[in-house]
């Protein structure tokens, strides 16, 4: 375990826990010196959480002060980037601008070595091609406002109908993109191929159920969609 891994696991343990903990415990838990958890706890006030001590009582952390948790592994640094760098790239603008703010704001406070390593992160996402940024920025509005939604829609066959329904999920994959809504000409959940989506409209009726409510449906009835 890094340095870094092991501050991070005593900030955890230390909000983990209703009362102070000892320096003692705290080395027998990571497996490492008393002298080294001394040296721990003051990096971590340092860098600015509360944490208070007594002689023979132990360490507890001020609950309304928490130090925010940005201390990764070179794993968690990558997963970050990713995540982040894949929302830049197949979101629409709104997100795409959020995600770099967001990048920017977790390098910009982060210890100089681990801001380094995310930079030269060589994951790289491709953009989404075709001309859906429009339909996923409407479709994320129209699911945040509960509104139903119309729209022509062409099958893989060249048929094409329209459909009125509640949107439920935008999904991603590396064949397409994909929504996910409740129809309501057919009465049940379908999935509809974004770059197939014509003529979309955001209607003034809202959903007949809360969003929450269709999202748990869904989920019940695709059992591999990430909760």
């Amino acid at each position: 375990m890094t340095r870094s891994e092991r501050l991070l696991a005593i900030m955890q343990m230390l909000r983990a826990r209703r009362t102070p903990v000892t320096a003692a415990a705290i080395a027998n838990q990571f497996d490492v010196s008393e002298r080294t958890i001394y040296r721990d706890i003051l990096i971590l006030i340092d860098r600015g959480a509360v944490i208070r001590g007594e002689a023979g009582v132990g360490y507890v952390l001020d609950k309304g002060h928490f130090l925010p948790p940005l201390m990764f592994t070179q794993d968690e640094a990558d997963a970050i980037v990713f995540g982040l760098r894949y929302t830049s790239r197949r979101g629409d603008a709104d997100l795409s601008s959020a995600a770099e703010q967001a990048l920017a704001k977790i390098t910009s406070i982060l210890p100089s070595a681990i801001a380094r390593s995310m930079d030269a992160c060589g994951l790289v996402v491709q953009p989404e091609l075709g001309a859906i940024e429009q339909t996923i920025g409407m479709l994320r509005h129209t699911i945040r406002r509960e509104r139903k939604i119309a729209f022509d829609y062409i099958d893989q066959d060249g048929n094409q109908s329209h459909r009125i329904g509640m949107p439920v999920a935008i999904g991603f994959f590396e064949d397409g993109s994909m929504l996910a809504a409740w129809c309501d000409g057919r009465q049940a959940f379908r999935h509809f191929r974004l770059d197939r989506i014509k003529g979309l409209q955001e209607l003034a009726t809202r959903f007949d159920r809360p969003h929450r409510t269709l999202l748990t449906e869904y989920r019940r009835l695709e059992p591999g969609v990430q909760r």
